[in-house]
């Protein structure tokens, strides 16, 4: 159950953005919603081209067992031009074009893991035992700077252990545990937290998951901020399709992004 602190800034959030900010979904009356990540598909396939391939991938090479054991996301960024997309983007500035750009980032992960805390401890079965974030690639041109989301993320995890993780070459958004190497890690009996502050394909992700997991991880939990979509693939899906979501879709306060479903929001 959400804790009064995560009630707190679920209204926050709700003042702040709730006139733009869509809580991810994993079902529509349509079927042009992954069961899995939340993002766009044909009726007529069990999941997005993302996750298919990931989970074809890991088999292909025996490393089903390494993908996380659960996903949980915050918000819609589609694209192009959403408010939401300009938000993911725009908090990594050296000096965002608004400073509620990295308010709301660290508040919608702070709701996530702290705020809905309790739901994420009973569906794994005890509180976490360390926390990751899932590095810049080389192709990035973030790689090897400070990222805006690992101060954000550390002041949102206080004390807990950090797995410190680093990329090597490898072809990009694709699944390869290899990809990603552990510098330092704490132990890892138990729920380790993989972060990250936006999911395109997963394929990065999932790596990172498999590599934490072949490191002694028993579970592996991901939660990413936003979930980045394409209206323009939604619209080849149906003409209606982009004009349903958003009429339907909207922000979903007191909804727990690790059980899917909507908790009470008062008290």
């Amino acid at each position: 159950m959400i804790s009064r602190y995560g009630l707190a800034l679920d209204r926050a959030i709700d003042s702040m953005a709730g006139s733009y900010l869509k809580t991810v979904r994993y079902k529509s009356v349509h079927g042009y919603l992954c069961p899995e990540c939340g993002g766009f598909k044909g009726a007529g396939y069990w999941m997005c081209r993302g996750c298919s391939l990931i989970h074809g991938s890991a088999s292909a090479i025996g490393a089903g067992h390494l993908l996380a054991d659960r996903l949980a996301f915050g918000v819609y960024a589609p694209e192009p031009r959403s408010q939401s997309l300009k938000m993911m983007y725009g908090y990594k500035d050296e000096h965002p074009a608004s400073p509620d750009y990295r308010t709301l980032v660290r508040a919608i992960l702070a709701l996530g893991i702290v705020g809905h805390g309790d739901c994420l401890n009973a569906v794994a079965g005890g509180s976490p035992v360390a926390w990751a974030m899932v590095p810049s690639t080389r192709q990035s041109p973030r790689y090897g700077k400070p990222h805006p989301f690992h101060e954000i993320a550390t002041s949102v995890m206080g004390g807990l252990p950090e797995v410190e993780i680093t990329a090597s070459e490898g072809e990009k958004r694709r699944f390869d545990p290899e990809r990603f190497h552990i510098e330092s890690a704490p132990d890892l009996n138990g729920n380790v937290l993989l972060l990250d502050d936006s999911w395109v394909t997963g394929a990065n992700v999932q790596s990172v998951a498999a590599c934490l997991k072949t490191a002694g991880a028993e579970q592996v939990s991901i939660y990413c901020v936003a979930r980045i979509v394409n209206y323009n693939y939604l619209e080849s899906l149906s003409p209606d399709a982009v004009a349903l979501f958003q009429k339907n879709v909207h922000y979903a306060g007191g909804f727990c992004p690790w059980n899917r479903t909507s908790e009470a929001t008062d008290g």
